[in-house]
C-alpha cells in the first residue's frame, strides 16, 4: 500500500444517539483535515431513510504511513473512546480496505 487507498467504515448507532455520533465523527472530521496532511478525504455519509440512521466514512490514505499517522492520532483515540464510553454503537465499527474498480466519483 504505497500509492492511495480507500477505507470505508460503517458506523451504527444505538436507536437515540445518532446525533451524538455525528457530533463526534464531524469533531474528527475537521481534526483530520487540519492535522493530518496524508489523509486525502474523510467524507462522511449518514442514512437517511430510517430513524435509526447508518453513517458511512469514506476514507483515503496517500499510504500506509497515513494510515498509521490516523490511527495513531489523540483525535482519533479520542473518537473511539467516546464511542465507547457513552456506549453509542449498536455493533463495533466496520473498516473495509477497498480499490476502486470502475465507475466515476462525480459529474458535477
Amino acid at each position: 500500500m504505497s500509492e492511495p487507498f480507500d477505507v470505508v467504515a460503517i458506523i451504527e448507532p444505538k436507536p437515540g444517539k445518532a446525533d451524538r455520533v455525528e457530533e463526534l465523527l464531524l469533531n474528527a472530521a475537521a481534526s483530520v483535515k487540519a492535522n493530518e496532511p496524508g489523509t486525502l478525504r474523510y467524507h462522511l455519509q449518514r442514512q437517511t431513510n430510517t430513524k435509526t440512521p447508518v453513517f458511512v466514512l469514506l476514507e483515503t490514505y496517500k499510504d500506509k504511513k497515513s494510515l498509521g499517522v490516523h490511527a495513531a492520532s489523540k483525535d482519533f483515540k479520542k473518537l473511539g473512546e467516546a464511542l465507547k464510553t457513552e456506549d453509542l454503537l449498536s455493533s463495533p465499527m466496520k473498516v473495509y480496505l477497498t480499490k476502486e474498480v470502475g465507475g466515476f466519483a462525480s459529474k458535477l
